[in-house]
Parts: structure tokens; C-alpha cells; sequence
């Protein structure tokens, strides 16, 4: 197993660096982390001797940090191998996971707020976007130890087989809360309104209970693959907008990791169509797993 993680010299990379060490993985583990030096806007006023002064504190500050951040981890994982390169952030992180092909990435979510809305600009977005592995996001501090409290979101697909599978091999893990959305009416309310309203009123509740007969269906697909590998399994269906009825979900029992299956479709047609996956990553209050084929 490969993970690489991107760093920068923010408090989030403390977080990051924390959460890696206790989330539960293989020994065999191996971590590459990438560090981008971003060009520094340096002034022509402070001269060629303040210019360069500037750049070696500048490297002085990323070359302690590294050296910590590979100590702590050399503690936790298989094998640590930093790498630091100079350019836009976001493009020399995809550049190193095409090089490295690694099976996660690890990242801090704050890419996604730089402005109201998804911004492509975010390095987090990007790699949502962009990345072709699975994708963990982290946001802000947070906290983890023994014990995890993970959340599962199924809609009965492959790719949310394929997270279950993922959760089932993620080792010492004892509990999971699986959810499946029931989605509400939508375009269909509007045609049934056009019925007379007791006619119209049987017809959602055959929608709606039809929808509940197969949120259950997925919930019970992925507890077979959870029970496998002797987890305790809580399932529940939910109702309203996936991803918001996903993330509530996760707020109120409160999650310490959510994990959601994703298509895996990358570039310009991810940016296009968005997901379910990309939305549950805006909007958590813990951290994302993403998983894709």
C-alpha cells in the first residue's frame, strides 16, 4: 500500500500528519510527501542580498518542517520518502501522483474555500477532480484514536461496494454506521400533482416506499461484506438531498471518518457533472474518504 500526502507549512499539515499516524493502516505502509515551494512575490526594494536572505529562510523553514514531519511519521509507517518541488501546487501534486501512482492521497480540504462555492483554483478540488486514486480529505483539526466512528454512504452501486470492500479491509476497525438516502420527489411531484390529490397521494407514497425498498437493499449489500470481516454493522436509511442527508447524518452521530464510493471520472467531465462524492467533501465536518475504482 502507497500513500502520498501534500503538505505546506500551514498548522493543517500537524493535523494531517496526526491523523495519518492514527488512522488505521498496514504496517507495509509506505508515504511519499510532496512539498511544493509556491514563487515567492518578492520586492525589488529589499535588494539582491534581501531577496536572497529571503529564500533561505524560506528553506530553512520547509527543511525543518520536512525533517519533522518524516521523524513522526518514520514512526507510524513502513517507509518515508520526501519529495520538494518548485511551481503551482496543484499541478505539481497530480505530476508526482502520475509519477508515484500511489493507492490514497492524503490532503487538508481548506483548497475548497478559498471563495464562496466549489473553486477549481482550490489544490483540493483539483485533486478531486483531477486525481485517479482514492482521495482522503482532511478539514481543519481533527482528532483521531482508537476506535473510529466510521460512517458508510451506499446507494447500492459498484462504487459503493467497492467503499464497503475498502472499510472491510481497513484494519482493527469494529464498527461502522452504514446510510442509504431515500431522495424525495423531485420533477415526479409535479407530474403527480397533475392526478387528483387522493389518487396523487398513494402514487408518492408507492414512490417513496418503493425508493426505502431499495435503500434497504443497499445497506444490506454492504453489511454481507462488513460482517465478513467481523464488524459490527448499524444500518439506516435517511431522507432528503444525498449529499446534505449524508453529511447531517455524520454531524449528528458525530463521524469521525465518512466514506463515499465515487465513479472515478476525472479532468473537465468530473468539473462538469460534480458527484454526490465531490458535495460530501464541501460539506463534512470530519474527514472524507473517497474511493475510487
Amino acid at each position: 500500500m502507497r500513500w502520498l500526502v501534500a503538505l505546506d507549512e500551514s498548522e493543517c499539515s500537524e493535523w494531517i500528519i496526526g491523523w495519518m499516524r492514527a488512522f488505521p493502516h498496514s504496517k507495509q505502509t509506505v508515504v511519499t510527501v510532496v512539498h511544493v515551494l509556491a514563487p515567492l512575490e518578492v520586492p525589488e526594494s529589499i535588494g539582491v542580498s534581501g531577496q536572497q536572505l529571503l529564500l533561505q529562510q524560506q528553506s530553512a523553514m520547509v527543511e525543518a518542517l520536512l525533517d519533522r514531519v518524516r521523524r513522526l511519521l518514520e514512526e507510524s509507517f513502513a517507509d518515508v520518502e520526501v519529495i520538494v518541488r518548485e511551481g503551482v501546487p496543484s499541478s505539481e501534486i497530480l505530476q508526482v501522483i502520475q509519477e508515484r501512482r500511489p493507492d490514497l492521497v492524503v490532503s487538508g480540504m481548506q483548497g475548497l474555500y478559498r471563495s464562496p462555492g466549489f473553486t477549481i483554483g482550490g489544490v483540493a478540488q483539483r485533486l478531486l477532480s483531477y486525481a485517479p486514486c482514492s482521495l482522503m480529505l482532511v478539514p481543519g483539526k481533527v482528532q483521531a484514536g482508537g476506535g473510529l466512528r466510521i460512517m458508510l454512504a451506499t446507494d447500492g452501486s459498484e462504487d459503493a461496494q467497492r467503499a464497503a470492500g475498502v472499510v472491510a479491509g481497513l484494519p482493527g476497525i469494529r464498527e461502522v454506521t452504514i446510510v442509504s438516502v431515500v431522495r424525495l420527489l423531485g420533477s415526479e411531484k409535479a407530474v403527480l400533482e397533475r392526478f387528483q390529490p387522493e389518487e396523487s397521494r398513494k402514487m408518492e407514497a408507492a414512490f417513496l416506499r418503493q425508493r426505502r425498498v431499495v435503500a434497504r437493499k443497499a445497506i444490506a449489500g454492504c453489511e454481507c461484506l462488513l460482517r465478513d470481516a467481523s464488524i459490527t454493522v448499524r444500518g439506516r436509511v435517511i431522507a432528503g438531498h444525498p449529499a446534505e442527508a449524508i453529511v447531517r447524518a455524520a454531524r449528528r452521530d458525530a463521524a469521525d471518518l465518512l466514506v463515499v464510493g465515487s465513479r472515478g471520472l476525472t479532468g473537465v467531465k468530473a468539473a462538469a457533472l460534480g458527484s454526490v462524492s465531490q458535495a460530501v467533501a464541501q460539506l463534512a465536518p470530519c474527514p472524507v474518504l473517497i474511493v475510487k475504482p
